[in-house]
């Protein structure tokens, strides 16, 4: 069947507009938008578009609609989705600007489905016809709105008005204002109630969900948190997402090392710190930079480019890092666990890492670092004697325990299931003999302690894959990494006991569409980042950008295009806009039968009150009448003319 939409009221668009600004601060477009949609009701001219030059127009709005979403999705990944809600009354500007300003006063369906287009002349009026955009307009602005996160009772009082508003221009006349007012209330009533249970429901369920993760370990790696689970590393080396890039002079030929913190308290699965302090580390006077050890000057520099999805966040350095500088940073902090964190601005940011021949100071060795759970007490013990571990000094220890589990153990990419209580270190050291990075800095870090050496566990990422054609070092979540920090001489040093092929057996798994992703990602860091000694760049220049030229192209072909005056046989701002069909010759004589007999019952059907107050036979002369008159009032596709004339008609037949 047919179905064709009434226009929206008039001001309803640049309400629900002005609504979408609000919400998604695009206040300035809405309120452009929202005039120029609405003032052809002040003028008297139309432009005689096409069904070509409209067909032209919806599929221009299609590929604005693509380029967007490519666009999004390359600066915010899949959480863009929001953002592509608040963008959709741009989308459909084109096809609104046709409508108000066309001649038609509506836009055919062969505009809107390519499918309906191809069947050409074969289209029927059942598919083919002209329908009004303007109720899915107010509704996609209010959907857009919905998208801008600032969820209130003042938005939720605004859609509401804005929905009221249309079904005020839609109530049934067989209904009293009173009752309509009085179920609208109840209704806006019932979905208030309803929104904030829905809201409380989502906030407890991902309370919920979120504290059993932690307590199972199934999260991804927070060095900002005073814990780390084994298995959380596991999980995050799953994903070829790149993390973070660094550009330096020329490839190393060895993997770095780049640390986000060190664990010290080992139980139950979990490694943990106290509560961790950070120190704001001072800027240079009249430069963007941060000196953290100011008795020590660069001996080389890497650029580092990395996406914060907070303002606050622990970034990934060298052990020797001495200095960042970059005009995204804000402020930079450390820890005595050898974290840094900085605040700066979200999305990609780039600073300058200075690197020097001197570790940066971590925190010395506290009682906690030669500390064993009671649980693997005995198994480390019984290795330290099997390696005869007592007996050597440190640098022999670091030597054996080395070569112990080079020659024992193997790297298994393979994530088993596991459970904070469960003895899985004793099943890796003496029966699996196979794991990832997690439980080999784990045991080492325990078996270096039990042989006396201080050692604590660290997690960052191994720094080893070069793109040459982006001259960049890439590295991805899979490249996530830990090991042990252990301390003699004075110094803490590194030590990974991981075998060297657990990136290559990772690299085999990355999947086929990584080349692609790599370049989206390429694509969202050159549009969103800005040069380390440049100025942040504007968030929304580029949608100015984008209006400026396509606002000319489109105002040269508006202007380029015939324009007419409005026939004065168009049906009316008043019918058109409140009731069509209103003005069926039908109605007088209902009122006058109201008056001689009874009057129709709230909800009743024009043939049910027929049938009701007259005999058979005699309400069969009007179910003739009454189905033209449906047909005038209802039929969107019909010869409204001849339907009316034959409606006259058919009264006079009566009389």
């Amino acid at each position: 069947m047919n179905t064709k939409l009434s226009p929206a009221p008039p001001g309803l668009i640049l309400a629900s507009l002005l609504v979408w600004g609000w919400q998604t601060e695009f206040m300035l477009y809405a309120i452009i938008i929202g005039l120029l949609l609405e003032l052809p009701m002040f003028i008297k001219w139309r432009i005689n578009f096409s069904d070509k030059d409209t067909n032209q127009l919806a599929d221009l709005s299609g590929v604005i609609f693509f380029i967007i979403t490519v666009t999004v999705f390359v600066n915010y990944s899949f959480q863009g989705i929001y953002k592509i809600l608040e963008l959709l009354p741009f989308v459909l500007l084109l096809l609104m600007l046709v409508q108000c300003y066309g001649t038609q006063n509506g836009i055919k369906t062969s505009a809107l489905f390519i499918s309906i287009r191809r069947l050409g002349e074969r289209a029927g009026p059942n598919v083919l016809y002209t329908t009004n955009i303007g109720m899915p307009y107010v509704f996609i602005c209010l959907i857009s709105a919905s998208s801008g996160n600032r969820y209130s009772d003042h938005f939720f009082a605004l859609c509401a008005v804005v929905i009221s508003w249309l079904l005020l221009t839609q109530r049934s006349k067989h209904f009293s204002r009173i009752t309509w007012f009085a179920s609208l209330v109840f209704v806006l009533f019932f979905s208030y109630l309803t929104q904030n249970g829905l809201q409380k429901l989502q906030n407890d369920s991902e309370t919920f969900f979120l504290q059993l993760f932690e307590q199972y370990g199934w999260r991804s790696t927070d060095p900002e948190r005073t814990s780390t689970s084994i298995g959380s590393l596991g999980r995050l080396k799953l994903s070829d997402r790149i993390i973070f890039r660094l550009k330096a002079d020329k490839p190393s030929p060895t993997p770095l090392y780049f640390r986000e913190t060190s664990y010290s308290s080992y139980n139950y699965g979990s490694w943990r710190n106290p509560k961790v302090e950070f120190d704001i580390i001072g800027k240079t006077p009249g430069k963007n930079e941060w000196q953290l050890n100011k008795n020590k000057s660069d001996q080389d520099t890497m650029d580092m480019a990395i996406y914060l999805q907070n303002q606050s966040a622990i970034i990934p350095v060298p052990d020797n890092l001495n200095s960042l500088a970059g005009k995204d940073l804000i402020q930079v902090e450390t820890s005595i666990y050898g974290s840094t964190r900085i605040e700066a601005r979200e999305g990609w940011i780039n600073y300058r890492l200075g690197i020097s021949d001197h570790d940066f100071i971590e925190a010395t060795p506290a009682a906690v670092d030669l500390g064993i759970p009671l649980n693997y007490k005995t198994d480390f013990e019984q290795i330290a004697i099997k390696l005869d571990l007592y007996s050597k000094s440190d640098k022999e220890i670091i030597s054996t325990v080395q070569q112990y589990f080079k020659d024992n153990f193997y790297y298994s990419i393979t994530q088993n299931q596991r459970y904070t209580k469960g003895q899985y270190l004793t099943k890796f050291l003496f029966k699996d003999k196979k794991g990832h990075c997690e439980y080999f800095a784990t045991a080492t870090a325990l078996l270096l302690r039990e042989a006396g050496i201080p050692a604590r566990y660290t997690i960052g990422y191994s720094v080893q894959e070069y793109s040459n054609w982006q001259s960049t070092y890439l590295v991805r979540a899979r490249h996530a990494h830990a090991w042990t920090k252990y301390y003699i001489d004075g110094a803490w040093h590194n030590m990974d006991t991981t075998p060297s092929v657990w990136a290559p057996m990772e690299a085999e798994d990355r999947t086929l569409l990584e080349p692609l992703m790599d370049l989206l990602s390429w694509l969202r860091y050159k549009t969103t980042s800005s040069d380390i000694e440049s100025e942040t760049k504007s968030k929304s220049d580029w949608m100015l950008w984008l209006l400026i030229p396509l606002g000319a192209y489109l105002s040269w072909r508006f202007y380029s295009k015939q324009r007419v005056e409005k026939n004065n046989e168009r049906v009316t701002l008043h019918s058109e806009f409140f009731r069509l069909g209103t003005d069926s010759p039908i109605y007088p004589l209902i009122k006058q039968i109201e008056q001689e007999a009874d009057s129709r019952q709230s909800g009743e059907t024009l043939m049910a009150w027929i049938k009701r107050i007259f005999p058979g036979t005699k309400a069969e002369r009007y179910y003739d009448l009454i189905s033209l008159h449906y047909a005038y009032r209802f039929n969107p596709v019909g010869d409204k003319r001849k339907e009316k004339k034959q409606i006259s008609d058919n009264l006079d037949s009566l009389t």
